[in-house]
């Protein structure tokens, strides 16, 4: 199965290729069925929870939320660790406990064991650390990654083909943890990204903390 996913800094969106369409994919939570994936990590001593588990344990206040781990990816290696409280976990480890529990709520939802092949949503500005430490984890939860694209210029692409537009066509995104756009010259079948960018540090969790 061939699966877009846009890691977001708050929330998860995974979407199916479905003979020309793409239907989001939807989660069963605590509150519901929901069409979105939390990036929330819970953490108590040596004990770890993710996405919806994490969730569940926010009112808790003997475990600590991390909430936009993507952020850390920015200034991150393999190698690199994260205090919490008295204790620091590999950012790469918790990564990638977060991309296993993706897969595993989408093995329960698709109900399927073939192949999850994705193509994966990365900021404009991402570094190459950031895309490198995006691709492994995906890749060691079990993801078979094809390729990375920024996430303006798949939105651009997907508009654009859609709505078989030709020209130029310019898409921002003002996502939980960032601010990018691209520039994406469309023809009849083709397209090239023009030019992409963005603000690493400028979203709704930067507006959250303003008020």
């Amino acid at each position: 199965m061939k699966l877009g996913i846009d890691f977001g800094t708050t929330r998860i969106i995974v979407a199916a290729a479905d003979r020309g369409n793409y239907p989001i994919l939807h989660f069963e939570s605590p509150e519901g069925v929901c069409d979105w994936f939390p990036s929330l990590i819970a953490i108590r001593g040596g004990e770890l929870r993710y996405g919806w588990d994490a969730a569940e344990l926010q009112a808790d206040p003997s475990w600590t939320i991390l909430r936009s781990i993507k952020r850390s990816l920015e200034d991150s290696g393999p190698q690199t660790l994260l205090p919490v409280g008295d204790r620091e976990f590999p950012v790469a480890a918790l990564i990638g406990g977060l991309t296993l529990a993706l897969h595993d709520a989408l093995r329960k939802e698709i109900g399927s064991k073939e192949p999850l092949e994705v193509m994966l949503g990365v900021p404009a500005n991402a570094n190459g650390n950031q895309r490198f430490l995006t691709m492994d984890a995906f890749q060691s939860a079990g993801f078979r990654v094809l390729g990375l694209l920024n996430e303006p210029s798949a939105a651009a692409v997907e508009f654009g083909h859609r709505y078989k537009l030709e020209g130029r066509l310019l898409v921002y995104d003002l996502g939980g943890g960032t601010f990018d756009a691209s520039l994406v010259e469309m023809g009849e079948g083709v397209h090239t990204v023009l030019d992409a960018d963005g603000i690493s540090h400028f979203g709704g969790e930067d507006f959250d903390l303003t008020r």
